[in-house]
C-alpha cells in the first residue's frame, strides 16, 4: 500500500527540495499535501491523517516544537522526520523526545532523505502486520531504548544555556484547537519582542496570554498550565540564547520555585515575563559591549545557511549593523561583496553536486538554493564558462 506524507517548512523552495529528493515511487509514497507553517500542518493532518510528516523545526507562528509536542499528544502514531537549518542540540533533543525517525540537516543530502523514509515506511509495515501484536516486547525495547537516549541528552545543557526544556513535564495539549491558535499568536508576539529586546512588550504579551487562559481554559487544563508555559518559554529562551551567545543558567534559575501546580496563568505568566525580561536585557548589554563587527562570524553564518534566503538586509539585521556598515566592512576583510559570496558558496556547492552525479541539474540547483533553473543556468556558466548540462556531459 502507499503512505502518505505531508511536508511542512514556511519556505516554498524546501517543501520543492523534499518532493524534488524523495524517491516516492520506489518507497510507495505519495504527498498527500503540503503546509507552510506549524498552525496549518496541523490542521492538515487531522483533515489528511498523513502517515509520514516531514517538517522543519525554525517557522512562524507554530514553531516546528510545539508541532511535535501536538503530534505526540494527538497522532502518536504517525511517523515524523525533522529537518533543520540549524545543528541545534535543543532542537535534536526535541526530536528525541517526540520519537522522531531522524533529524536531518539542510541542505538536504538526497541517500539521508531517503533513508530516513524508508525507516518510515519500515516501522509503518511493522505497525500493521498481523503479528503486530507479537512485537509489544520489540516496541517496549524500543520505547526504553527511545527514553534512555532522552535521558543521555538531557543530562547534557543545551548549547549556550545549561538549561534543559527535557527537565518539564509535556502535559496534555490543548484539545480546543481555537486556544491553540491563539496560543500559537501570544507566543510569536513573545518570541518577536524578545527579538526586539523589548521587556515590555514580552510583559504585555504574557499578560494578555495569562488573562487569555483563565478563561478559556477548563480547571483540569488549567493544572498542567505553568509546566507547559515553562516548557515552551524554555525553548525559547535556549533558542535566542544560541542566537545571542548568552547565558541563560542564572536567568532560569530557580524558577520552579514560582511555577508550582497552584500557580494562576498570570502567575505564571508574570514570573516568565520576568525571566524572559531578563535575557532581552543580557543580549542588550552583550551587543553592546561588541567592540566590533565579527566578520568570521558572519562568514561562517553564509557559510552554513548560503542555501537559504539569504540578503545583506537580512544579514545586517541579524548581525545589528546597517547594511552599508557590513556591506564595506566584509568586502574589506573577505574581499568580495555579501552577495558575491554568497553566489560563490552556492555555485561551488551546485558544481560539487553536478560532479557527483546523484542529483539531476534541477535538484542541484534548489539544494543550492535556486528556484528559478533559468536564472541558475545563467549564473552558472557565467562563472564556470560552460552550462550545467555540458558540464554533466549534455544530461
Amino acid at each position: 500500500m502507499a503512505y502518505n506524507v505531508l511536508i511542512v517548512d514556511d519556505e516554498p523552495w524546501s517543501r520543492e527540495i523534499v518532493k524534488d529528493l524523495a524517491d516516492w515511487e520506489g518507497l510507495g509514497l505519495a504527498v498527500a499535501g503540503e503546509a507552510e507553517d506549524g498552525e496549518e500542518g496541523l490542521r492538515r493532518i487531522g483533515e489528511l491523517a498523513p502517515d509520514i510528516v516531514v517538517t522543519d523545526m525554525r517557522m512562524p507562528g507554530l514553531s516546528g516544537t510545539e508541532l511535535l509536542n501536538e503530534l505526540g499528544a494527538r497522532f502518536p502514531a504517525t511517523k515524523i522526520v525533522v529537518m533543520s537549518g540549524y545543528d541545534d542540540f535543543a532542537y535534536l533533543k526535541q526530536a528525541i523526545r517526540s520519537k522522531a525517525v531522524d533529524y536531518l540537516l539542510k541542505p538536504l543530502d538526497p541517500a539521508e532523505l531517503n533513508a530516513a523514509l524508508a525507516s518510515c515506511v519500515r516501522e509503518l509495515e511493522a505497525a500493521s502486520a498481523p503479528s503486530a501484536g507479537a512485537g509489544a516486547a520489540s516496541d517496549a525495547a524500543s520505547n526504553a531504548a527511545s527514553k534512555t537516549a532522552l535521558n543521555a541528552v538531557s543530562d547534557k545543557p543545551a548549547q549556550g544555556s545549561g538549561a534543559s526544556a527535557g527537565d518539564w513535564r509535556l502535559p496534555a495539549a490543548f484539545a480546543d484547537s481555537a486556544v491553540l491558535e491563539r496560543y500559537a499568536l501570544e507566543k510569536r508576539r513573545i518570541y518577536a519582542s524578545l527579538q526586539e529586546l523589548d521587556r515590555a512588550g514580552i510583559a504585555e504579551a504574557y499578560a494578555a496570554l495569562g488573562r487569555y487562559l483563565t478563561r478559556a481554559l477548563t480547571a483540569e487544563e488549567l493544572q498542567g498550565l505553568p509546566a507547559r508555559l515553562a516548557q515552551d518559554a524554555l525553548a525559547m529562551l535556549e533558542t535566542f540564547a544560541s542566537e545571542q551567545g548568552i547565558d541563560i543558567v542564572p536567568i532560569w534559575s530557580g524558577i520552579e520555585g514560582r511555577l508550582g501546580p497552584g500557580s494562576s496563568p498570570d502567575e505564571a505568566a508574570m514570573a516568565l515575563a520576568e525571566r524572559l525580561g531578563e535575557a532581552a536585557d543580557a543580549a542588550a548589554k552583550a551587543i553592546r559591549g561588541r567592540t566590533r563587527l565579527d566578520l568570521d562570524e558572519i562568514r561562517a553564518h553564509i557559510d552554513a545557511h548560503f542555501a537559504e534566503e539569504l540578503t545583506l538586509e537580512s544579514l545586517s539585521h541579524r548581525f545589528f549593523v546597517s547594511k552599508e556598515h557590513l556591506s564595506r566592512a566584509f568586502k574589506a576583510h573577505v574581499g568580495t561583496g555579501v552577495t558575491d559570496y554568497v553566489t560563490m558558496r552556492r555555485m561551488v556547492y551546485a558544481e560539487a553536486l553536478l560532479r557527483e552525479g546523484k542529483v539531476s541539474i534541477k535538484q542541484a540547483a534548489k539544494l543550492a538554493g535556486y528556484v528559478d533553473l533559468a536564472y541558475f543556468y545563467r549564473v552558472f556558466k557565467r562563472r564556470f564558462g560552460i552550462s550545467p548540462g555540458e558540464l554533466r556531459g549534455g544530461e
